[in-house]
């Protein structure tokens, strides 16, 4: 048995990515680093099938790839599956793998395949790493190629490029060679032929080097994700339109490693959390992304999408209405139904005293009504500072009003002028789910 078959076994053991059980589907491209995957799998007498994708990019070189393949598999009893793509103009190599990966996507739902394997190596992590410090990234990026993302498994990422060129030539494979790996015009091929070797001057280990420092970047990846977990289900509580993230667990800047991993998840880059983590404190300082918007009110920060809602809902008489997301349902029960235990978004009013149709809409500056329990008239937002309602928050406050009388601030207070008393016959029950 040659030496990497065995370290093949245990690194697949040691990462768990498959078992026997497993129906994998292989992407062979007919490359030597494919077709030594393919070798690999054949000899450990895996149940798989092979599927390959050509993309019209070379010609008769393309077409010769597909029946190198189709050969092969047809040559050694296993399933072949292809696919001929038309990737039009743009980004080849973006629309490339898209179309890869949808593809072995559609296969795997079809045909029950539970893994996807690619023949990924050492020295293409280490390429990714590159292009990832070069964009700019955090610790995941840096540590190059993960051998296991969902369905997808890469168990050659122990071996470098030089010991799968070993175990072609001693177990005498072919293989086919892409012409286009010859050329720099690809950021990847610029970084294999040009700045790696440059590197390697410096570090003749450096492949070594990297696959150490891989390994260590991606455990401090996995304990950075289980503190973002932790920090998630202690401290962020979310909505239906807004997720609030309080701020209790921020003590210092280190902390920023942490808020910039959760907001990333809301689209938020880097630079970006830097300046919301600097802004914390500042309330009703707001930063945007894609179509939400993220506020900062005393210890939280408040995320919700940043559509416009409309402008008023018009309440004709009983039955359910929809209005920005929130469901609103009117009633008219008898006083002995009355259940004031029902919670803030239930409201009770002496229903003799309202005149269809109510108005269901968003405050506004200038809005008074006469709180529960008050002789006189109170300004909305003053009630709404009073009861310190955030400020990211306060936009989302819905009023019910009958006659241009606010009759409800929802969710928050009834009016004394339509409450319900001891002379109430017929009662007006409001129940808003948001």
């Amino acid at each position: 048995m040659h030496s990497l078959q065995k370290q093949f076994h245990d690194f697949i053991k040691k990462k768990v990515l498959l078992n026997k059980e497993d129906y994998v589907l292989l992407a062979i491209s007919g490359g030597l680093d494919s077709m030594v995957m393919a070798d690999l799998f054949l000899k450990a007498e895996w149940k798989f099938s092979v599927a390959h994708c050509n993309f019209n990019l070379r010609g008769n070189e393309s077409n010769g790839d597909e029946l190198f393949v189709k050969t092969w598999a047809n040559e050694n009893g296993v399933e072949f599956f292809v696919k001929q793509f038309d990737l039009g103009k743009g980004s080849v190599q973006l629309k490339a793998r898209e179309a890869r990966y949808k593809w072995f996507e559609e296969l795997s739902n079809e045909h029950g395949f539970n893994k996807i394997v690619t023949a990924h190596h050492l020295n293409d992590s280490l390429e990714t790493s590159l292009i990832n410090f070069t964009r700019g990234s955090g610790v995941t990026g840096l540590s190059g190629i993960d051998a296991e993302n969902g369905k997808i498994v890469r168990p050659l990422l122990f071996a470098t490029k030089e010991q799968l060129k070993d175990y072609a030539g001693t177990c005498a494979l072919e293989w086919r060679e892409d012409s286009s790996n010859s050329k720099t015009d690809y950021d990847r091929n610029h970084l294999r032929l040009e700045v790696i070797p440059k590197l390697e001057e410096l570090n003749p280990s450096l492949i070594q080097t990297f696959e150490n420092t891989s390994e260590r970047l991606q455990l401090a990846s996995e304990l950075i994700k289980s503190k973002v977990e932790e920090i998630k289900g202690n401290h962020l509580i979310e909505g239906e339109n807004t997720s609030e993230l309080k701020l209790n667990w921020v003590k210092s800047e280190i902390d920023l490693l942490i808020l910039s991993e959760i907001l990333s998840e809301y689209g938020f880059g880097y630079s970006t959390s830097k300046q919301i983590y600097n802004a914390i404190g500042k309330s009703g300082k707001q930063f945007y992304s894609n179509q939400l918007v993220l506020s900062i009110d005393r210890n939280s920060l408040f995320i919700k999408s940043d559509e416009t809602q409309s402008d008023d809902l018009q309440i004709v008489g009983e039955g359910d209405y929809d209005f920005n997301g929130s469901r609103l349902t009117i009633s008219i029960i008898d006083p002995d139904e009355v259940n004031f235990s029902e919670g803030s978004f239930t409201a009770y009013f002496d229903a003799d005293l309202i005149n269809f149709p109510l108005n269901l809409r968003v405050w506004q500056d200038g809005d008074r009504f006469r709180p529960l329990g008050m002789k006189g008239t109170k300004k909305v937002s003053d009630y709404l500072i009073d009861k310190k309602v955030p400020v990211a928050l306060k936009d989302e406050v819905l009023v019910l009003s009958s006659n241009e009388k606010i009759v409800w601030l929802v969710g928050y207070q009834i009016s004394e002028e339509f409450k319900i008393t001891e002379k109430t016959d017929r009662v007006l029950k409001a129940i808003i789910n948001t």
